[in-house]
């Protein structure tokens, strides 16, 4: 509960710092020339975007257990409304949680996996991202994607050895442990990391299905900016495609910074930085379509978490507990 206050916290402070760069009647006054028919590829999209992912997911589990499609898109629409009330990673848990009781997986090495899905996510974002920072006009300089290679450039690094040579890998953190931890952890110190490493063994595997989780991948992201990009046309506003897909990938990235609940403030913010800061485009649109993509992700989110709730009769109860016991 302290982090979820901490993070409502946040969330003000930046709502309170968004105000500050934009003129609000201004964008009250951009909203009211919505085009309501023009927002329905954008609610199509959103619904795309889950179906996609879920289907990477069922082909990252698929060696482990045949899970169906169905129960895993509603699945991602329990994890998305846990994760917009509660962003504490309560919709990974769940996921975890839910493959554990329904099909017999082991608890830790289930929300293990759910966080490795997400590491490939990961892992496409930055090559993407490196890519189209090449192509997509910002006001980013060269060192910023420099940074982004050479950090994705360690991760691949990093899960190549833990996939293919774990030997080199454990012999590498045994040299780590040795020198920056301390002998009254070290014990649990080992376990967690042979746990981790036990885990991405789910990753080896034959080439084919390693494209095609990218692909996938790229897919995803590419509706994720269809969404962005429908909601500036029902704006009267259109932008440039690659533009909003780069936009999404950077959106991608603030999954790692704390949110308050309901996403306030950090999705203003956000997209303020993003989509004016970086690509130029003026403050007041910028926010005008942040705030309209805001109220329509709520709108859907909520309807299809509630239905996908009740459609997996999932115990709510049980991962609430499971999560703040994990908390503590």
């Amino acid at each position: 509960m302290l982090k979820i206050l901490i993070n409502t916290l946040i969330g003000v402070v930046l709502v309170l710092i968004w105000a500050h760069f934009v003129n609000l009647g201004e964008i009250i006054q951009t909203i009211s020339r919505l085009s309501l028919t023009g927002l329905i590829p954008v609610f199509v999209f959103m619904l795309v975007s889950p179906i996609l992912r879920a289907t990477r997911l069922k082909i990252f589990l698929s060696e482990t257990k045949k899970i169906p499609l169905l129960d895993l898109i509603f699945l991602n629409g329990v994890a998305m409304v846990l994760n917009f009330f509660i962003p504490i990673r309560m919709g990974e848990i769940a996921k975890g949680v839910y493959l554990n009781t329904k099909f017999d997986l082991p608890l830790g090495k289930s929300i293990i996996w759910i966080f490795l899905d997400r590491f490939v996510d990961f892992l496409t974002v930055l090559a993407l991202a490196a890519g189209l920072f090449l192509i997509v006009p910002t006001s980013l300089s060269i060192t910023f994607v420099v940074i982004i290679t050479v950090i994705l450039t360690i991760a691949l690094i990093t899960t190549y050895l833990a996939i293919f040579n774990k030997k080199l890998a454990q012999s590498i953190v045994g040299r780590v442990k040795h020198i920056l931890i301390f002998n009254g952890i070290k014990i649990y110190f080992d376990r967690f990391t042979k746990f981790i490493l036990d885990s991405f063994s789910i990753l080896n595997r034959h080439p084919k299905d390693l494209i095609l989780l990218i692909l996938i991948t790229i897919l995803a992201y590419g509706a994720d900016a269809a969404i962005w990009y429908f909601t500036f046309i029902s704006l009267g506003n259109p932008q440039n495609y690659l533009k909003m897909y780069l936009g999404q990938l950077l959106s991608a990235l603030t999954y790692l910074i704390p949110a308050a609940p309901g996403y306030v403030g950090s999705a203003e913010a956000s997209g303020l930085l993003i989509l004016s800061g970086i690509f130029g485009i003026n403050n007041n649109l910028a926010s005008a379509m942040t705030v309209l993509f805001h109220i329509a992700s709520a709108l859907f989110v909520i309807v299809f978490g509630l239905i996908s709730i009740f459609s997996l009769k999932l115990d709510l109860g049980l991962i609430f507990k499971k999560a703040f016991r994990k908390g503590d």
